[in-house]
Formats: structure tokens, sequence, C-alpha cells
């Protein structure tokens, strides 16, 4: 690949990278995107049932309790001492339940029955409300929570549990297993596996970057299938190589991607300041509740730069990919059925990068493992998250970037003698066999 071959590179890059941040599909889907992010974290509280809830009054009135336990009388006073519950009237049921529900269903709509039943020396609390009224099962949550710690508590008393023997039967007991050699020897063996939550963070990651690589990817292969449609190629072959036009639009389509990414996650962080300003007794973000532990222990410039490298050789790859895809093809029609073996390759990387963090999550590092990493379909999926919760090492990570940069090069080499020819084809789509027919003629 001459230097010749990509002189004019920067011109179809910035006349790209303007024409694509001018068009209005861009823009009103940038402004979909930062108003999603900025209000993401705010919702995502939300739906948690996050915020302050020591000074928010429960909706419910009064609670019939029905004992049928031998543990003898609780009134459950202990409760109100609580200012959320302060209001709440604690009555024991002398009616039937028959009685006691059809009153709360047609007429008492903000009481609820506490049911105690006891089957074995198994004991079950059971709230029961009206299933016309106002209450909802999240206005008793903060009550079950509560009546169920001081029922806890009378029933030790009850059963003349003292403290001491408590803390005994609730004593944590771990196990130890050491391995050892022939000799005698312990064998340490490191247990490299992943919690849910890290699993969670990388799975995460994964899918944010495959719907980013897919629509950046489509986009292209649109882009250079638009032109060659209409002609415009032509009028660019006439000033500039045809593999600076491909080099010039991958860049400028991903430079206009990542500045929504890096948009997009700027603002995220502004979502989670607004999120903890408006909660400020929760002692904790709403994010951090939501990240894995030692992601901040690995969170630093440099890992950050090694998965950013990563991620922009992987969508290089990608892109490359798509543009030879785009230019396969004459008509726009027929865009789709060629992105066809592009998407499916992309998905291959994909399913083994999501493949690899579920292995990775139940027996740790091993073989697969060590090879989703450096299988250039799947590093750019899987690595980048490894990285950041601390389970890839600087030689893999180095390798993996290594592999990385020889595959582009190769696969620039084979555009270079193909794409050529690809651009001022007009006729039926060319198959994956004619272009390296096309590559060993040229």
């Amino acid at each position: 690949m001459k230097k010749s071959n990509i002189a004019g590179w920067k011109d179809v890059f910035s006349f790209t990278f303007i024409q694509t941040i001018k068009n209005k599909a861009f823009i009103i889907s940038f402004l979909i995107t930062l108003v999603l992010s900025l209000v993401s974290i705010p919702f995502l509280n939300l739906i948690k049932g996050g915020g302050n809830t020591e000074d928010r009054i429960s909706p419910v009135k009064k609670v019939y309790i029905e004992n049928k336990t031998s543990l003898g009388s609780m009134d459950f006073k202990e409760v109100k001492n609580n200012k959320e519950f302060s209001h709440i009237s604690f009555e024991t049921m002398e009616e039937t339940f028959e009685e006691v529900s059809s009153r709360i269903e047609e007429k008492e709509s903000d009481s609820i029955i506490l049911s105690i039943a006891e089957d074995q020396a198994q004991y079950s609390l059971n709230f029961i409300k009206s299933s016309k009224g106002h209450l909802e099962e999240g206005d008793l949550g903060p009550l079950a929570d509560e009546v169920t710690k001081q029922f806890q508590l009378y029933k030790n008393s009850a059963l003349k549990i003292s403290d001491d023997q408590l803390n005994m039967i609730n004593a944590k007991v771990d196990t130890l297993v050491n391995l050892a050699d022939a000799n005698g020897k312990e064998i340490v063996k490191e247990d490299s596996s992943i919690s849910g939550s890290e699993y969670s963070f990388i799975y995460g990651l994964l899918f944010i970057l495959l719907m980013v690589n897919m629509i950046a990817s489509t986009q292209i292969a649109h882009s250079i299938v638009t032109e060659k449609s209409t002609r415009v190629i032509e009028y660019l072959l006439t000033s500039v190589k045809p593999l600076a036009i491909i080099v010039g639009k991958i860049l400028a389509m991903l430079t206009a991607v990542v500045l929504q990414i890096v948009s997009m996650i700027v603002v995220v962080f502004i979502s989670n300041k607004i999120a903890s300003s408006l909660n400020p007794g929760s002692g904790e973000s709403v994010l951090s509740q939501y990240l894995p532990e030692n992601i901040f222990g690995n969170l630093n410039i440099f890992n950050l730069a090694l998965s950013l490298i990563l991620i922009v050789l992987g969508l290089i790859f990608y892109a490359t990919l798509a543009g030879l895809t785009g230019a396969t093809v004459s008509k726009v029609e027929e865009i789709n059925e060629a992105l066809k073996l592009f998407n499916f390759t992309n998905l291959i990387g994909s399913y083994i990068a999501i493949g690899a963090a579920i292995v990775l999550m139940i027996g740790g590092v091993n073989g697969f493992i060590i090879f989703s990493f450096l299988f250039p379909l799947s590093s750019p999926y899987i690595l980048p998250g490894a990285i950041l919760i601390g389970k890839a090492s600087l030689p893999i990570v180095a390798t993996s970037i290594a592999l990385q940069l020889v595959f582009i090069i190769l696969l620039f080499r084979f555009v270079a003698k193909v794409y050529e020819t690809l651009i001022l084809h007009n006729g039926n789509a060319i198959k994956i066999k004619d272009l390296f027919k096309i590559s060993k003629t040229v």
C-alpha cells in the first residue's frame, strides 16, 4: 500500500465529517441520545425506588394483626418509633378474617391485614391489601421489612433465645479446601472468575460497542453505495485515489460516532451528578451502585487508553469490511442483502465475546478466554471490559493490539488491490471468490 494511494484522504475526511454532522438525521439522533443520557440516571433512580425514604410517610393507616402462632401476643408498637410508620394503628383482629377483609375491600382501602402463620416451627408473614384501593405492592415493602425485623425480636424473646445464642446460630462458617502435591506442598490455585456485577458490566459494554459498530459500519456501507449509484464517486476519482476515499470516509464516520459516544458518556456522568445532588442522603451515587466494586481500582488513564485503542482498532477493522461490502454492490436496494455476511461476521465476534464472558464468570480464565482476547473479531468486544475489571494482563493486551494492527494492515493491503475495480463496478453484486480473483489480477 503506497502512500500516494491514500493522498487526499484528509479532504475526503473533512468533507464527509462536515456533511455527516450537518445531516438532519444525525443532529436529531444526536440530540435524542443526549436527552436520553441526561434523564437516564434520575429515571433509573426513580424506578429503583431511590431517594431518601426515611421521611417518606407510609400510606398505610391501619394494620389488623391475625396471629395464628403459639408465640403469644404481638402489638408491634415498636414499629411506631419509626417516623415513617408513627401514624399507623396496629390492632389485634377480633373479628373473622372474612369480615375484616370485606371491610377493607369496601371501606378501608388504606388498611391491611397482617396474617402470621406457623407450620412446624416455620413462620410466615402475609400482608393482604385491598384489590381496589390505592395501595401498591411497593407501598408495603418498607413496612413489611420493619414488621419482619420486629417479629424476629418477638420470636427470639418467646423462644428464650439469648443474643449470644443468636450470634452463634447466625455465625458465618467458612470452609477452606487446600490442594497438595505428592510431596505435601500446597498447590495455590488462584480464582480468576468474575462476579455477576462484573459480568453485567462486560455484557453492557459489549452490547453498546456492538450497536455502535453495526450502526457506524452500516452508515459507511450505505454512504459508499449511495455515491456509487449517484455517480458522485466518479467526480471524486478525478482528484482522489479510490483507497483515499474509503480511508477518509471510514475515519470521518468513526469520528462522528466517537463524538456521539464521548458526549453520551459525559452527559451520563452529568446526569449521575444531578441524581446525586437530588438525593444527598444516600451516601453514594446511583451509578456506583450498578458498577462492579473493583472497577474504580482499575479505572486509570493507562487502562482507559488501552481500552480506547482496542475499541478504535476494532471499529476501523469492521468499518473497513463494511466499506468493502458497500463497494461490491451498485444499487442502494442491494446493500441490505450484501450486508448479511458482514452482520454475520460481526455477530460471530460478539457471540464469542458473550460466551467468553459467561465462561469467565463460571470458571475463570482458560484457553477459550485467551483465544477470545486475541481473536480480532471478538477482542474489541470482550477485552476493553476485561481490562477495566482487571482480568486481562498487559502481555495479552499488547499481543491483541499487535494482532489487530497486523489484520488491519493486511485488510488494507487487500482493499488497496481491489477497491479501484470495485468502486467503478456497476452490475451484479460481487461475491467473495470474485474479490480474491480481482486481487490476484491487479
